[in-house]
């Protein structure tokens, strides 16, 4: 037919699966990270110059190869997206694994939120949750008045010197939050805290009275008395 060859004419074969490799440092490194992205070596093989692990969860696979000695190619911005069902579960377990993980956001490819990372040979992991689950908090927007504040406030902190601790917030899954703290927030009660912007957007919005505090305990009136002289 019009000229093609009989094997293009045919009924275009369908793929029934995928398997994403990259060449890494250290296998067992490597393992170990994506097995807290949910994966489990399925099998793996050693030899004196090479080796792999190929890892699973579900329909999906990854296969680890490595040389010895290793391959002196550059480093490339390799990327893997991965589409969770609980994104806030993942983020706590990798940073529960003392991996450095930044959230991005709610984009519409991903209202469930969206965070990324890098895995131990530089590579650039994505991960995202397609729809926002019923015990999410609605996402805050970028534009209202509390965030602005909060984003002003996290640049004056970092102007003089930085937080001196991290977030003093527990994630959902009650493990500590391992991201560096960019605001002091307070209550009328009294009771204040150091947190990262994640989760002081989250407390302006969930606390009843919760408040952006300076970062050097000074009060109004301290403010005022400065405004007099």
């Amino acid at each position: 037919m019009d000229g093609k060859p009989e094997y293009l004419v045919r009924m275009t074969p369908a793929v029934q699966e995928m398997v994403s490799a990259t060449y890494v440092r250290d296998i067992d490194v490597s393992r170990d990270f994506y097995e807290l992205l949910g994966f489990a070596e399925d099998s793996t093989g050693r030899a004196a110059t090479s080796g792999w692990s190929a890892l699973q969860q579900g329909g999906y696979l990854i296969l680890l190869a490595s040389t010895t000695p290793p391959l002196d190619i550059p480093q490339l911005p390799l990327h893997f997206y991965f589409f969770f069902d609980d994104i806030d579960a993942v983020i706590a377990r990798l940073r529960a694994g003392g991996v450095d993980v930044a959230h991005l956001g709610r984009p519409p490819h991903a209202l469930g939120g969206e965070a990324k990372l890098l895995d131990p040979d530089g590579n650039t992991i994505l991960l995202g949750q397609r729809e926002r689950s019923g015990s999410q908090h609605p996402p805050a927007d970028d534009s209202s008045p509390h965030f602005s504040l909060l984003k002003e406030a996290a640049e004056l902190v970092s102007a003089r010197g930085g937080a001196k601790t991290s977030c003093q917030v527990n994630d959902v899954s009650g493990k500590p939050c391992r991201q560096k703290a960019d605001v002091k927030l307070a209550d009328a009660a009294g009771d204040s805290a150091w947190a990262c912007l994640d989760h002081a957007d989250e407390i302006l919005v969930t606390v009843r009275g919760a408040f952006i505090a300076s970062q050097a305990d000074e009060g109004i009136a301290s403010y005022l008395a400065r405004r007099r002289k």
